[in-house]
């Protein structure tokens, strides 16, 4: 499973570890891929033991199945790797690609702000999942007949071109879920809208991988019309794999549906409708050990800092400068710059600034001067 995850929906996958950049977007592996490195390579394995090609030969077998699955974890990265970059492209903040246990996944931090930059971004993957297929299968072509390499190329060729069509299925967020929104987004003008339709969909789809993941346990019973029978022996055929996929989507639906809710339920409002109390200004030359017992006061806010304004401070920033250096060190070394947002900023705009700040707080600012603060909780009181 390949797919481009909604604002937000970063934390399902755990511990991580980034092993490469591309473009300065961290690329991070799961402990789980080790478990899909371990199943696919046993399931391909078990194929390739009893093929022609080896004849037996347990080894070699093993050897062509760690390969394949090596490589397909690649053509993965590649998918996800063209999802990213697009997403850059078209000013679309990328948090990081993730690979785990069900595939890749490309967090991004913000939203496309047109329907057609959606279709690029979203169609991208599949598009590359399919010329992948088709590379493998010219090699097929290319190779001595049964030989061990075409037979791993087959098997890429395919597993690549199933990949692609997987994800054109209008699961959100899978890739075609996100296309299915996109083209509601142009008929109904919202993207909201668009999103809470489409993740509703999502929900039915990752309900169906639950339903086959039941009945690849219990049978498939005979029922009439034969259509559906014979989707509900797909469905089963899916097994485990299917059931877990379905969870993960089913989640990802999930949050996506509420959050667009949330969106929509915000209306017109403004920053200047939902912003808190700000604290004082503190000047941009005093001293952390003078600031400290300032900061104290409010220490779970962003205070501005500065005059005309260069950022904002928390008193855990001054923790990151040891203390006998406090004297020596004034407030502009240790405040975060990009901290602002204007208070007639519609709120829509200003959730996808909230969500991207280091510290979850913006100052709102009215002619360069500090007028509120907004916070997740404001949000979510109005929201609610």
């Amino acid at each position: 499973m390949a797919a481009t995850a909604a604002p937000g929906s970063g934390g399902v996958f755990g511990a991580r570890w980034t092993v490469a950049t591309v473009r300065g977007v961290p690329v991070n592996v799961g402990p789980s891929v080790l478990l899909l490195v371990g199943l696919f390579t046993f399931w391909l394995a078990r194929d390739f033991v009893t093929h022609p090609v080896f004849a037996g030969a347990t080894v070699g077998a093993w050897v062509a199945a760690a390969v394949t699955t090596v490589l397909f974890i690649g053509c993965i990265l590649a998918h996800e790797v063209g999802h990213a970059v697009t997403s850059l492209d078209r000013d679309v903040t990328v948090r990081g690609i993730t690979l785990f246990l069900l595939g890749g996944v490309t967090e991004s931090v913000g939203e496309p702000k047109r329907a057609a930059d959606e279709v690029v971004i979203v169609g991208i993957g599949p598009l590359i999942s399919l010329v992948i297929a088709a590379v493998f299968g010219l090699l097929v072509r290319a190779l001595p007949d049964f030989s061990a390499p075409e037979l791993v190329a087959g098997y890429l060729a395919w597993l690549n071109g199933a990949m692609a069509v997987f994800n054109l299925v209008p699961g959100y967020p899978l890739d075609g879920g996100r296309l299915l929104r996109a083209v509601l987004w142009l008929v109904t003008g919202s993207r909201h809208r668009a999103t809470r339709l489409a993740a509703r969909v999502g929900q039915v789809f990752a309900s169906s991988l639950l339903l086959g993941a039941v009945l690849s346990v219990t049978g498939v019973p005979t029922f009439e019309p034969r259509s559906l029978w014979i989707a509900a022996q797909v469905l089963a055929r899916l097994g485990l794999w299917g059931g877990l996929i379905g969870i993960f989507l089913l989640r990802a639906s999930s949050d996506a549906y509420h959050s667009a809710r949330r969106r929509e339920q915000l209306g017109t409002r403004q920053v200047r409708d939902l912003m808190g109390t700000v604290p004082p200004t503190v000047p941009a030359d005093l001293h952390l050990s003078e600031v400290a017992t300032r900061l104290q006061t409010r220490p779970s806010v962003l205070w501005p800092v500065g005059r005309p304004l260069i950022g904002g401070v928390r008193l855990e920033d001054l923790d990151g400068v040891p203390r006998d250096r406090w004297a020596a060190t004034t407030v502009d070394a240790v405040a975060e710059p990009d901290v602002f947002v204007a208070d007639d900023t519609p709120m829509d705009e200003a959730v996808d600034q909230l969500v991207q700040a280091r510290d979850r707080m913006l100052i709102a600012v009215r002619d360069g001067e500090p007028v509120g603060l907004l916070t997740p909780s404001l949000v979510a009181d109005i929201a609610r």
